[in-house]
């Protein structure tokens, strides 16, 4: 009988270190079809990407986060394995229809860039349904862009659109983006280059369909002290001055909102720094199970 009891230790033991099932699948939504994953059990939290990039870019805490949570990473419309037909459409409702499909009535919902700016939009169109906002390097829609940086990357990326040179995009992107404004290309980790840049290559459909994407009335930056969930913003250190600046305007503006800067890193934040933003955002996720 002993013997039996410490075999079945044994296996619980090496059930619990075995990664968490992970599945797949589509949800249809108005002219797109989103393709997404999911793994663990608890409460949800959903996982949002940048622009551009797809859901692989939280490869580094997926599996983490599953171990605690229902987690799930879906591709934005027109981006990785998602497909979008040419019509109007939001992407804060597409999440909602994502929400609704995989049964989720509430989540933590995590975003990067564009994602942080589809998390925030989501908190204001459907605040029931958020738990918790962790918003990392966001976007803002009405947000006013305006340093010496952000001029100069835009005046690179639009020069590059109108040439229609997808590979002149994807590198000035990679080069604004990942490496920022402060660094040169090889002072990044060459595997979280080659990554983003790989994500790049897959998601060149956004491009057609910017124009089709509608914006919050009035415009989200307004409107931010609407919010009334616990709110995380996390930020590297030598990010673009407008990104840290939203970051400042979110902590000011959302009651109770925490700010976590992270040295010596740029706008890829959680790939970059893989365990230290996990570990961040983990300890932010105990807090709020505890209360």
């Amino acid at each position: 009988m002993k013997y039996f009891y410490l075999l079945g230790c044994l296996l619980a033991l090496g059930c619990a270190g075995a990664p968490p099932e992970v599945t797949s699948g589509y949800v249809d939504v108005a002219g797109a079809s989103l393709y997404y994953e999911e793994a663990g059990q608890g409460p949800p939290l959903v996982m949002i990407h940048g622009g551009m990039l797809d859901r692989r870019m939280w490869d580094g805490q997926f599996e983490a986060f599953a171990r605690s949570h229902r987690a799930i990473r879906y591709d934005v419309r027109a981006h990785g394995l998602s497909r979008a037909d040419s019509v109007p459409f939001a992407d804060h409702d597409d999440l909602l229809r994502l929400m609704d499909s995989l049964s989720v009535s509430q989540a933590v919902i995590m975003g990067l860039s564009m994602g942080g700016q589809i998390a925030i939009d989501f908190a204001l169109t459907n605040p029931e349904r958020v738990r918790a906002l962790v918003l990392v390097g966001p976007g803002m829609s009405g947000w006013e862009f305006d340093s010496d940086e952000i001029a100069r990357y835009l005046e690179e990326i639009t020069a590059a659109v109108e040439t229609e040179d997808f590979a002149t995009i994807i590198e000035v992107f990679t080069r604004w983006l990942c490496d920022g404004p402060h660094r040169e290309p090889e002072q990044v980790d060459s595997v979280v280059r080659r990554r983003v840049l790989d994500m790049l290559g897959g998601s060149g459909q956004r491009w057609e369909f910017m124009d089709l994407a509608s914006r919050l009335d009035p415009p989200t930056v307004e409107r931010l002290d609407e919010i009334r969930v616990p709110t995380l913003a996390v930020v590297g250190s030598i990010d673009m001055q407008d990104v840290r600046d939203i970051v400042d305007h979110i902590v000011e503006q959302i009651p109770g909102a925490q700010r976590v800067v992270i040295p010596d890193v740029a706008h890829m934040v959680n790939m970059e720094r893989p365990e230290v933003f996990k570990d961040v955002v983990a300890e932010f996720l105990a807090e709020l199970e505890r209360r």
